[in-house]
């Protein structure tokens, strides 16, 4: 009989971030079913979480992403020698080989959405189209983070909405709640000069340089930190420096603490200049108390609703305006760090993403699941 679920992941999981956290508490709801788990990753992960989701019973295993025909291959041979159950798929094309190769096993399929889809017009969308009404069969449940994500979906893929479903993000509401700022001031020498604090990948689609230049338009002694890595890394070093507020602009790269990051901030900017199918940066930031301030992104507007300032992807004055507002204003940015918290705590906990997770697997496979031991 075919039992227990596969997770599929081109995640290199090396740093202690909210998706690593949302698979650690996912094993956690599965041991407690005795449902066998494997998680394949793109490579070894690291201590975090890797260390912790064997402790869990999870069978951690590594594929090569970067080399699709070989991954693929690999994972049916898996298939069919152990014939899983469930093989959930994340951030992999939905018409990648990969989940080719996962359906040939027989198992039911899953593809997980964390982007947002671009319809395209004229042939190339009849084409996406037609190749949807091929494969899209392969697929028994397409899930998406957002609405924004599930409606792109469905609109650039063809995939019948009764097949379709959203379960959003979710973070450890703890860990954003205990953070202590105290360090990193000290260690950035900022004093008690306002902090404004981005968290996202350096690329331009992140929307880094656009913050950088709207930033240099606040004035005063504000200092803003860019945590994360990424290829824009030098470019927009230089652009600090050419702007003029080089010395108030603090690259931290990737960090494991970042709930004390966030502690240490006035104002927490998200500025992404794509259609963000989701946001873990915002929720994090509203979790830790802090104001958020977030382009009309993609699904970033309806997560933060009235607890956040929206601005126009391309407005820089509306960015700095937003952004002197905020620190300006401390009861107004308390106001708006109180509904973000209260927000956050409402829609975004752990434990409704894993009981939301585990009831589409007991769903797809109701005959073979247990209950909880």
């Amino acid at each position: 009989m075919r039992s227990g679920l596969w997770l599929v992941l081109d995640l290199d999981a090396n740093k202690r971030g909210s998706m690593e956290q949302q698979l650690i508490a996912l094993a956690r709801g599965l041991r407690d079913r005795r449902i066998p788990a494997v998680m394949y990753f793109a490579a070894r992960p690291a201590a975090f979480p890797g260390d912790d989701l064997r402790k869990l019973a999870v069978d951690v295993r590594d594929l090569p992403f970067h080399r699709p025909a070989l991954a693929a291959r690999k994972l049916l041979a898996d298939g069919l020698e152990e014939r899983p159950g469930l093989v959930h798929l994340h951030f992999v094309r939905p018409y990648s080989p990969l989940v080719a190769a996962a359906a040939a096993s027989g198992a039911k399929i899953i593809v997980h959405d964390h982007v947002s889809l671009v319809p395209r017009s004229g042939l190339r969308q009849a084409f996406k189209l037609a190749r949807g009404r091929l494969l899209n069969p392969l697929v028994d449940l397409r899930l998406a983070v957002s609405e924004h994500a599930a409606s792109t979906v469905r609109d650039a893929h063809g995939v019948p909405a009764d097949r379709v479903r959203v379960v959003e993000n979710a973070i450890d509401l703890s860990r954003f709640e205990q953070g202590d700022g105290s360090r990193l001031r000290d260690e950035l020498r900022v004093g008690s000069s306002k902090l404004v604090v981005s968290v996202a990948r350096l690329e331009d689609e992140k929307g880094g340089g656009a913050l950088l230049r709207a930033f240099a338009r606040v004035g005063g002694d504000a200092h803003l930190a860019l945590v994360g890595k990424g290829s824009q890394e030098q470019a927009w070093k230089r652009l600090a420096s050419e702007l003029g507020i080089g010395f108030r602009v603090h690259f931290l790269g990737l960090r494991n603490d970042v709930e004390h990051v966030l502690a240490a901030s006035d104002l927490v900017v998200v500025p992404s200049q794509w259609e963000e199918a989701f946001g873990l940066a915002v929720i994090e930031a509203m979790a830790a108390g802090k104001p958020v301030v977030v382009t009309r992104s993609g699904a970033m507007p309806a997560i933060v609703g009235d607890a956040g300032i929206v601005v126009s992807k391309h407005d820089l004055d509306a960015m700095a305006s937003a952004i002197r507002e905020v620190l300006a204003d401390d009861a107004s940015a308390a106001e708006l760090a109180a509904k973000g918290r209260a927000r956050v705590q409402q829609r975004y906990g752990m434990e409704r993403y894993v009981r939301e997770m585990l009831a589409i697997y007991s769903e797809l496979l109701p005959q073979r699941w247990p209950r909880a031991a």
